[in-house]
């Protein structure tokens, strides 16, 4: 289903930049705007032509109204993931799963300085979170940030609950370590 939703917005927004293009040089030249015009009262004339293009804008019409129903549902997780027990429901908010999986990622002794963290949803309810590290220069760094993927990857399912589904570390700065004059 994402894929048809990303297919159909690619599709929009081929089209909104086709036609805004359109728009700004029938604005720009005189002569276009009335072969424009023309255009749309010869279209207007013919049943099948008029048919044609009230299909076509209607088609773009339900697939915006489509795109953006799916963006404003799909929200950041819808905010906040709820699960029932016995005595009532228990949310456990966007931040507070971020705020678990850079504990993971500062506990896991693999030489992470600072983290930022992003939870997106991935297919079947599970997460997909990335990290976006700092590291120490002393760090070998693709079996510490395995490390750092494992340790988030098993705290957040351990203390959330939700099954993790990737963890994408991405190193984007290496920090020397500053030595110590005594």
């Amino acid at each position: 289903m994402d894929r048809l939703i990303r297919v159909v917005r690619i599709i929009l927004y081929f089209f909104l930049a086709l036609i805004s293009l359109l728009f700004i040089a029938i604005l720009l030249n005189e002569e276009l705007m009335s072969g424009v015009i023309t255009l749309l009262v010869r279209i207007v004339s013919q049943p099948r032509s008029k048919i044609f293009f009230i299909v076509l804008f209607g088609i773009l019409f339900a697939g915006g109204i489509a795109s953006l129903v799916n963006t404003i549902l799909s929200g950041r997780l819808r905010r906040a993931r709820v699960s029932e027990s016995q005595m009532g429901s228990i949310d456990i908010g966007v931040d507070a799963i971020e705020s678990v999986a850079l504990n993971a990622a500062q506990s896991a002794q693999a030489g992470v300085k600072a983290a930022k963290a992003h939870i997106a949803p991935f297919k079947g309810d599970r997460l997909s979170v990335r990290l976006n590290v700092m590291a120490y220069s002393n760090v070998e760094l693709p079996a510490m940030m395995a490390r750092v993927q494992e340790r988030v990857k098993k705290d957040v399912e351990r203390y959330t609950g939700i099954e993790v589904a990737e963890v994408i570390v991405r190193v984007s700065r290496v920090d020397t370590i500053a030595a110590r004059i005594e």
